[in-house]
């Protein structure tokens, strides 16, 4: 039995969230493995059933982790029904879910600028992937995305094999690279369009668009990806939920 380190007034079903997040950051339990019993868990931590239940339920709310009947709670796959939506932040103008079709528009390799550097934690003049995606709304560009992939840890990635993934791309990063994506920082502006996004777009130069910085993160907070989404808000609506779901 461990004792978690724990602060003064901190709710027990807290130490215990991080306790377990700790072993997911760490690899103890990988993406697909079942983690122990309520009852293995508890002993562990040296806590009630109850406690144990709630710090997981927050886990699961959060998507880290799946809880089936008959199967257990399993640590969450990015190719799991939930996971695009996870990560995807938008909703039709009344609030509908959009079912959205991706298209990729260009792939370069290059070398990181400083700034880039410093988001993904490496060296300036690293080599990382460039990558623009294009998302419609059935035949409508609505979404332009300018990925930064570092090849360091996608050694082999390619515009072919990147084109022919099955599942989205942060699926794709688990599937074939085993690197998890767990969480997302999200930096949500507005810009005007320039005239190369209001062509992809189709719309006029200058046009407003929601501007959206986003730096993905593995375990340990390793950043693995960064990116800026373009956004035309007549067809797609930012949608920030916190807070526990039923």
């Amino acid at each position: 039995m461990r004792r978690e380190s724990r602060k003064q007034d901190q709710p027990l079903y807290e130490v215990v969230r991080s306790g377990i997040n700790e072993r997911l950051h760490s690899g103890r339990w990988a993406a697909g493995d079942r983690i122990p019993t309520e009852g293995q868990l508890a002993e562990e931590f040296g806590v009630g059933i109850g406690t144990i239940r709630r710090a997981v339920e927050e886990l699961v709310a959060e998507g880290l982790l799946i809880r089936r009947a008959r199967v257990g709670t399993t640590v969450a796959r990015l190719t799991d029904t939930r996971a695009f939506d996870l990560f995807f932040s938008f909703v039709g103008g009344a609030g509908q879910p959009l079912k959205v079709s991706a298209r990729l528009r260009s792939f370069r390799r290059e070398k990181a600028s400083k700034e880039l550097a410093q988001r993904l934690g490496l060296a300036p003049g690293a080599p990382v992937a460039k990558v623009e995606n294009i998302r419609f709304i059935g035949g409508t560009p609505v979404m332009l995305d300018r990925i930064w992939i570092p090849l360091s840890l996608f050694k082999d990635l390619t515009p072919e094999n990147f084109t022919a993934r099955r599942d989205s791309i942060y699926s794709y990063y688990q599937e074939q690279y085993g690197v998890s994506v767990v969480r997302v920082l999200e930096d949500l502006g507005a810009c005007a369009a320039e005239r190369g996004l209001a062509g992809v777009l189709g719309l006029e130069e200058g046009a407003p668009l929601l501007r959206i910085e986003r730096t993905a993160y593995t375990f340990k907070d390793t950043p693995v990806e960064f990116r800026v989404r373009f956004v035309d808000a007549r067809h797609a609506r930012y949608r920030n939920v916190r807070g526990l779901q039923d």
